[in-house]
């Protein structure tokens, strides 16, 4: 039985031989495949769907980095300062945003 911290492998050579079979593989576990040359590992190949929980992930990580920096650099302002502040340009943005495509419809 294989545990599912560790993914199956597979050779370069076999992908070559039979990746139909591998790609099938991959969507349909959803689990992903380690691709191994000379008994390393090279790459993996995982389905889209892991690709774009990934995407997602690194994603969400990055903005979440953002806003701990935000905080951080705004930690001695007064939150309803700084909530106002968002606000405003929040609101600016979209009466911006609105006007464009006002612009573009009036076309």
């Amino acid at each position: 039985m294989q545990n599912s911290y560790f993914p199956s492998t597979v050779s370069a050579r076999e992908i070559q031989r039979g990746y139909k079979k591998i790609l099938e593989k991959v969507k349909k576990t959803r689990k992903p495949i380690v691709v191994m040359t000379d008994n390393k590992p090279q790459a993996a190949i995982v389905s889209l769907d892991i690709l774009e929980e990934y995407n997602k992930f690194k994603s969400d990580q990055e903005l979440f980095s953002i806003i701990d920096k935000l905080q951080a650099k705004n930690r001695d302002k007064d939150p309803a300062k700084v909530l106002k502040d968002v606000t405003e340009v929040v609101e600016e943005v979209r009466r911006e945003l609105y006007e464009k495509e006002k612009t573009k419809s009036s076309y």
